[in-house]
């Protein structure tokens, strides 16, 4: 019998849980997300539960290589009701948007994507971390804007669901070493401008995969960190 070498579709699979905490250290939700790399790119998973806020997030994503956004979809839950449902498509020239959302119905929109929109702003923690994928290490301390697509610009992605171009600008602002819950790593720490009136956030990745570690906000009291992570070794 011939014997045939097949190569593995999964390269890497990285799954992990963020905690949203308050101030005094209250746990409000949690973040679990899957990372998953392949020949061609990247596959993004993540399920926000916001108990606070009576708020489900559910997204996917598909990146290229150069975790630039393909595809990616989000649908949040309030108080047990879908309230809104947008797909996300990117091609060369353009970017189709299809979303369903309570009182509104079904919207279609068409953005040009020239020049190309280089992230895509659904809300979880860890796909606010993947914005840095954009922003190299030369310029340290230097603000670079990104450009965007997102499905809600309020601060807990849960208001005006409908797309919307936006423009962050992020600062690499060298590396450390953090502690987590979930352990102790070599951190890249950047600033996130998500508005040019809020104040910035600063957020901590991994060294080398862009895993979200930690984040605080001066505009809001909570704060959030990974409490679990798990990368399996390939079979």
């Amino acid at each position: 019998m011939m014997q045939t070498d097949l190569k593995p579709a999964l390269q890497k699979y990285i799954s992990g849980r963020i905690a949203y905490w308050s101030a005094d250290k209250v746990l409000l939700g949690q973040e679990r997300f899957n990372l998953v790399r392949h020949a061609h790119g990247y596959s993004f998973r993540a399920f926000c539960e916001m108990d606070d806020l009576a708020l489900l997030r559910d997204v996917t994503m598909s990146l290229n290589q150069y975790w630039l956004p393909i595809d990616g979809f989000c649908r949040l839950t309030s108080a047990g009701k879908v309230v809104a449902a947008n797909w996300f498509s990117f091609h060369k020239d353009n970017v189709v948007v299809e979303s369903e959302i309570d009182g509104l119905g079904r919207v279609s929109q068409k953005f040009d994507n020239q020049p190309a929109y280089t992230y895509l702003g659904l809300h979880p923690l860890q796909g606010d971390a993947l914005v840095t994928t954009q922003v190299d290490t030369s310029m340290p301390g230097e603000y670079v804007p990104v450009q965007g697509l997102t499905n809600s610009i309020s601060e807990n992605g849960d208001q005006g669901l409908i797309a919307t171009p936006v423009t962050i600008e992020v600062a690499y602002l060298g590396n450390e070493e953090l502690t987590v819950t979930a352990g102790t790593f070599d951190a890249r720490k950047y600033a996130l401008r998500w508005q040019p009136d809020w104040p910035p956030a600063y957020v901590w990745v991994k060294e080398g995969d862009y895993i979200f570690l930690k984040m605080k906000w001066q505009k809001i009291e909570n704060w959030y960190e990974l409490i679990e992570l798990e990368e399996p070794e390939a079979i």
